[in-house]
């Protein structure tokens, strides 16, 4: 599995302070050059370790509604489709699969208690979850992100090809500037022999990257 290194970590927990600071700035934080962090995110973009950059608003200065947390029993064949399903659902903030009898949790934002009632009722209607409790969330004093990023931190990637994990350093490939990762030569060598004459017709360049 590839993971983190010190200047990924540093590079990372930079942002997470504040999403707003220029690649300069970042390098500057990090002891780094600018290309280099700007090579780094774009890899980690790639990756998909860092899905964008959003603004991270203070809940005080918000009127927010009624936040509840909703404790939630799902068939475990079905928790994917649900969640997915969930994904989509404006007033849906967060879906946690979690241990133990209730084995969903998710946060929601709702104006009343009426929108609560729907809610649910949703949730039995079209989803056919039995909701066994629920918590209303009075106060936030602290909601940052999930993930502690540390170096050494192991990074789940998956093939282009085969869709199958990476276990050690990925093999990649470069298209139209942007890194694809492999599991192994033979994986990379079939993705290029389907997709590269199509992409030589759209003109976008296709080559070979060291691994990292």
């Amino acid at each position: 599995m590839p993971e983190l290194d010190d200047v990924d970590a540093r590079i990372l927990g930079i942002l997470v302070e504040d999403g707003r600071r220029s690649f300069r700035e970042v390098a500057r934080r990090a002891g780094i050059t600018t290309p280099t962090v700007q090579t780094r995110i774009k890899r980690m973009m790639d990756e998909g370790l860092i899905l964008g950059v959003s603004p991270i608003f203070n809940p005080s200065k918000f009127q927010l509604g009624l936040v509840f947390q909703l404790y939630l029993r799902v068939n475990p064949a079905e928790i994917e489709e649900i969640a997915r399903n969930l994904e989509k659902r404006l007033e849906v903030r967060g879906i946690y699969l979690t241990t133990g009898e209730n084995n969903l949790t998710i946060r929601i934002n709702v104006d009343s208690l009426e929108e609560l009632q729907q809610f649910t009722e949703t949730l039995d209607r079209e989803f056919g979850v039995e909701q066994n409790s629920s918590q209303m969330i009075v106060r936030i004093f602290k909601d940052d992100q999930a993930v502690i990023v540390r170096p050494g931190m192991g990074v789940h990637l998956k093939c282009e090809t085969c869709n199958g994990p990476i276990p050690t350093k990925p093999f990649i490939l470069k298209v139209a500037g942007h890194q694809r990762f492999f599991c192994c030569p033979m994986c990379l060598a079939k993705f290029r022999e389907k997709y590269e004459p199509k992409l030589k017709e759209l003109e976008l360049t296709v080559e070979a990257a060291e691994r990292i």
